[in-house]
């Protein structure tokens, strides 16, 4: 029975709630500080579940002690228009459930303080709410108080030729803001205008701390914002080169999409209305290069790793964690599992993702503090865990992006080491056959990829004539063509045509 009969009613989380939400007997945490005291010296774009499980968390653990670094989100794109709303309607609090094996904990966070969104659709000229937007958001990013513009806004949105690694200059956003360039659409000519205007004030320039799944993701964003910058002006990309720091991180936090079982389960369990929050595993990682212009948050603080070289850390993560996971999405989809833990549950995933880490392991380089089996082994219990309702086909979403950036290069390693690569194409096969987005049942499965169309078209190519060869070249590099690993793909699409996924994945057990 509850202690406090207030507490009987469910509560909205909003700050004149904080007081009695504090006081559940179920143990639910309130931030530690007063908001009115917190101002934001952090922009983040890409204000979704990970954000807010993760550098959002970390950030919030230091404001009693350090109050510049609240965080401002920014939205650009039109369903970003929701988590602005829902923001705004409970004062930027939200409540992050974090689950493991055995027990669950909630706390409500309040490290974002402010939110713009700026993704209504508009004209390419004239005035409206759109243009007013897009002024507000490069207004906060030419903020005195601004010092850091953080980014997980997904691979895709960085617009980066998956072959020169170069920004794409034909990419429509890209095309847009060449054109308008004081009205951006992309993240990437938002932070340059960003940029621009403090540059014209004679302010330093903000660091920029890309946290998304990518490789050297600080060096492809400086890249990516020099090059577009350089396409605008020479001077200005020389300044930004030259001034603006770019630090890589490596992040990691399974945190899947919120249901309405999770909002349900707040609201009968710990008495909480809240209309978006996140739930999360208990395991987190946040490691991040030393390099910011204008000064961070003490991070370490609450138990990210500060140092000189992220690369080992990074490729360790995206080679076991991301790339497993897009291994596991596409064979296990098809050998009919709809969640993670429960494809975990069937024995042959479960060896099949174990020999898909040993044979990738040769490709990850010695990790300072950390021993690779132990790893490995967390993250087979990670995967596993029935508290982490992650789903699959989110695993299995912008294969395009993900399987370039977690699979491609340690392809290319393994044959260049003289590795066995025949797991790796049993999962390259995997994904192509999802592709063409008819399950083995005829059931319709739904791509969600930026390259959908030319991805069903191709894989329903490669799977009528067992000839991987034109989709390896046109979604993971022309040196697979008429390599080794060609001739593996092929046969396992064989297999997968006469004897399903199941029996794919059973051949390695």
């Amino acid at each position: 029975m509850l202690s406090n009969p207030r507490l009987r009613s469910v509560l909205k989380v909003c700050l004149d709630n904080l007081p009695t939400i504090s006081q559940s007997p179920m143990g639910v945490r309130v931030p530690d500080f007063r908001r009115t005291d917190i101002t934001s010296g952090i922009v983040h774009m890409g204000v979704g579940g990970f954000h807010r499980s993760h550098q959002a968390v970390y950030t919030a653990s230091l404001l009693s002690h350090d109050p510049q670094w609240g965080i401002c989100g920014i939205g650009l794109i039109p369903g970003d228009r929701k988590m602005q709303k829902t923001l705004h309607d409970q004062d930027y609090l939200y409540s992050l459930v974090t689950k493991n094996s055995k027990s669950t904990r909630v706390e409500i966070i309040g490290s974002i303080v402010n939110y713009k969104f700026a993704g209504s659709e508009r004209p390419d000229s004239g005035k409206g709410g759109g243009w007013e937007e897009a002024e507000g958001v490069i207004e906060q990013l030419a903020s005195t108080n601004t010092k850091i513009v953080s980014l997980t806004i997904t691979e895709k949105a960085y617009a980066i030729n998956d072959e020169s690694g170069d920004l794409d200059l034909t990419h429509p956003l890209i095309l847009h803001d060449l054109k308008n360039p004081s009205y951006p659409k992309s993240p990437v000519g938002y932070v340059v205008a960003g940029l621009q205007r403090r540059r014209q004030r004679g302010l330093a320039p903000f660091t920029v701390l890309s946290c998304d799944n990518l490789p050297m993701n600080g060096e492809l964003t400086k890249r990516a914002v020099v090059q577009y910058a350089s396409s605008l002006d020479q001077k200005l990309g020389s300044w930004i080169e030259e001034h603006t720091a770019f630090p890589s991180t490596m992040v990691d936090k399974i945190t899947p999409a919120t249901t309405n079982d999770d909002i349900d389960m707040l609201r009968k369990q710990y008495s909480l209305d809240d209309a978006w929050p996140v739930c999360a595993e208990d395991y987190t990682q946040w490691v991040i290069e030393d390099n910011f212009t204008l000064g961070r948050p003490r991070w370490e603080n609450a138990g990210a790793l500060i140092v000189d070289d992220v690369k080992p850390y990074e490729l360790m993560k995206l080679r076991l964690l991301n790339g497993s996971h897009s291994a596991l999405a596409y064979l296990s989809y098809l050998a009919g599992h709809r969640s993670v833990h429960e494809a975990m549950q069937d024995d042959n995933v479960y060896v099949f993702i174990q020999k898909y880490m040993e044979a990738i392991t040769p490709t990850v380089p010695s990790v300072p503090g950390v021993e690779l089996d132990t790893y490995k082994k967390n993250l087979i219990e990670r995967f596993s865990n029935p508290n982490i309702s992650d789903q699959v086909t989110r695993l299995a979403e912008d294969g395009s992006k993900k399987m370039v950036g977690f699979i491609r290069d340690p392809i290319r390693d393994l044959i260049a080491g003289g590795q066995d690569t025949k797991i790796v194409a049993a999962a390259v096969a995997g994904w192509i056959r999802y592709c063409v987005a008819v399950d083995f049942e005829g059931k319709a499965i739904e791509i969600v990829d930026p390259l959908a169309n030319e991805l069903v078209v191709t894989a329903k190519e490669a799977c009528e004539n067992d000839d991987s060869g034109r989709f390896l070249g046109k979604f993971l590099g022309a040196d697979l063509v008429d390599s080794s690993f060609k001739v593996e793909v092929d046969y396992y699409l064989t297999r997968l045509r006469t004897s399903g996924a199941a029996a794919v994945l059973k051949s390695f057990h």
